[in-house]
C-alpha cells in the first residue's frame, strides 16, 4: 500500500514516517506541487526488491526453476539431513 504525502509533511514528520515504512512495510510517495517524486521504503523491502531483481536478470532461470521443480516432485533431491 502506498501512501502519498506531500514534501512539506514528509518534512514535518520525517520520525513518525520512517518508523511507519520500517515497521509496517507500506511504501510511503512522496510529492512536489503534487506530483510524485520519491518512494519510502524500509531496507527489509529495498534488499527483498533488489534480490528479486538479480533472480529475475539470471539468464535462464525460469527454465532452472521449472526443472528443479519437476525433479522435486520426482523425489530427485539431496536433504539436509542426507548431507550430514
Amino acid at each position: 500500500m502506498s501512501n502519498l504525502i506531500p514534501i512539506s509533511d514528509a518534512r514535518a514528520t520525517l520520525p513518525e514516517l520512517v518508523e511507519k515504512v520500517n515497521e509496517g512495510l507500506e511504501r510511503v510517495v512522496i510529492t512536489v506541487n503534487g506530483k510524485p517524486k520519491v518512494v519510502m521504503v524500509s531496507m527489509e523491502e529495498l534488499e527483498s526488491l533488489e534480490e528479486t531483481a538479480e533472480v529475475l536478470a539470471t539468464p535462464d532461470i525460469k527454465k532452472d526453476i521449472a526443472r528443479s521443480r519437476k525433479q522435486i516432485k520426482r523425489g530427485d533431491f539431496v536433504t539436509l539431513s542426507d548431507l550430514k
